[in-house]
């Protein structure tokens, strides 16, 4: 029993670190072993609970979905996942409430404690959101691993706004001097440029746009995904990684194609990168930002990129690959460091 309620607590803890919240009653109070996490356009609804209290959770369980079912659409959601999950060190089988509501989708599974293993009803998935991963870890003792601590309290994001100040600034330049092509020519990221040792093109092209619609493009998302960044890594490793992310972006662009490139897209693409893989580990709680979106967002980008031959896809596919693994790096780090 006291290992169980060991479990308990070390899962709650888990849950919690990973942008689930508990559910609290129309009075402000808890409601344990009940959690939700929003991932639009899916609303997660969590049961955990032990056999002998089977009845009185899964009863606050279906209620509590139910009364969720009915208010999706103010939370910009159209699907509903049910989890219930019974927590003992026997056999038997694994609860299965129905709901009419087509949008709720339900999935039951039994945890083993002492085979540290999911039991899930019959054409039910045993993994799901990761949670799996969470209850192994809780049945093994592990500590919580807590989100990065932000670097930043607040202030402004000045290397995000540097950034765009400096694009700005050499587009206006470009344009009202009239040597828009002469300096894409001399400073853009080419083939024979980086075979004939102009190894600065790498850096000078990040900040070279075509035209307004171009850096207006990039500016939105330089907004969206590095402010975030900014304050989450701190100014320093935030340019670290969006530098490096540019440069693995150059460099597949440069082996895989011969074609004169400018842009931030490849740096860009890192951070979406960076910031992907952070809202998958902890949680839109964390980082504000939607999973899903994110990477919707990721493949169409990159899948239509392939469609438009204007478009220097290999580096943003660099890009986003050297952001994902500079924000591995970061994070080995930061386990390192505790």
């Amino acid at each position: 029993m006291d290992n169980l309620k060991k479990f308990i607590e070390i899962l709650n803890e888990q849950l919690l670190a990973h942008s689930f919240e508990v559910v609290k009653d129309s009075n402000g109070n808890k409601i344990p072993g009940i959690y939700i996490r929003m991932e639009n356009p899916v609303l997660y609804i969590l049961g955990v609970y032990e056999k002998q209290n089977q009845q009185e959770t899964t009863s606050v369980l279906a209620a509590f979905t139910k009364q969720m079912s009915d208010e999706l659409e103010e939370m910009r959601c159209n699907h509903l996942v049910s989890l219930s999950i019974r927590l003992d060190e026997e056999g038997g089988e694994v609860y299965s409430p129905s709901y009419l509501d087509e949008r709720i989708h339900t999935v039951n599974w039994r945890y083993s404690l002492a085979e540290k293993k999911v039991y899930a009803s019959e054409g039910q998935p045993n993994r799901l959101l990761g949670i799996e991963k969470l209850l192994f870890l809780s049945s093994q003792g592990h500590e919580v691993e807590k989100p990065i601590e932000p670097s930043m309290k607040g202030g402004k994001p000045w290397v995000s706004i540097g950034i765009f100040a400096i694009c700005t600034l050499l587009l206006i330049y470009t344009t009202l001097s009239g040597r828009g092509a002469s300096t894409i020519r001399a400073f853009g990221l080419s083939r024979s440029g980086i075979l004939d040792g102009e190894y600065y093109r790498f850096l000078t092209s990040m900040f070279l746009h075509s035209g307004i619609a171009h850096l207006v493009s990039n500016g939105i998302f330089l907004y969206y995904f590095g402010v975030k960044a900014e304050y989450l890594l701190g100014r320093g490793r935030f340019l670290a990684l969006y530098l490096i992310a540019g440069l693995c972006g150059g460099l597949l662009s440069v082996a895989f194609h011969n074609v004169l490139a400018i842009g931030a897209s490849g740096a860009i693409y890192g951070l979406l990168g960076a910031m992907l893989i952070l809202t998958k580990k902890y949680g839109p709680r964390y980082t504000q930002m939607n999973y899903s979106t994110m990477l919707l967002l990721a493949f169409t980008s990159i899948g239509f990129g392939f469609l438009d031959m204007g478009v220097d896809n290999f580096a943003h596919i660099g890009g986003f690959l050297g952001g994902i693994l500079v924000f591995l790096f970061y994070m080995k780090c930061e386990r390192k460091n505790r």
